[in-house]
């Protein structure tokens, strides 16, 4: 994992990549006993938008600690190994990323996103 970031962040700096963008999650498996209607299937299309879209806005070392801990799973020591951050800068980060994320999704980040 520390080898394919290293990679990505050198390709990225390179390229002048600073705030790439994040694979759609579309590809998510849903339950097979529950069928939602297309509207609620609309606005879980739309919630996973505005969420990727904030991730974006999020400074790379921020949005790499939330991804590896909200979607990947990964313990803060896990985190820490791949990063080579400190436990604490690990802490920090996701602390301040999921205040920043939190502010980026309020009504009035949505707005701030939109325009």
């Amino acid at each position: 994992m520390a080898i394919v970031r290293n990679t990505t962040y050198t390709w990225m700096a390179r390229r002048g990549h600073q705030n790439a963008p994040i694979p759609d999650e579309d590809a998510v498996e849903r339950a097979a006993e529950t069928s939602p209607g297309p509207e609620a299937l609309a606005l879980a299309a739309s919630d996973r938008e505005r969420v990727r879209r904030a991730l974006q806005e999020l400074a790379p070392e921020f949005r790499e600690a939330l991804v590896l801990r909200e979607l990947e799973g990964l313990s803060y020591k896990e985190i820490a190994a791949i990063t080579g951050a400190p436990m604490g800068t690990v802490m920090s980060r996701l602390s301040r990323g999921r205040e920043w994320l939190k502010q980026l999704l309020s009504p009035r980040g949505k707005e701030a996103m939109e325009s």
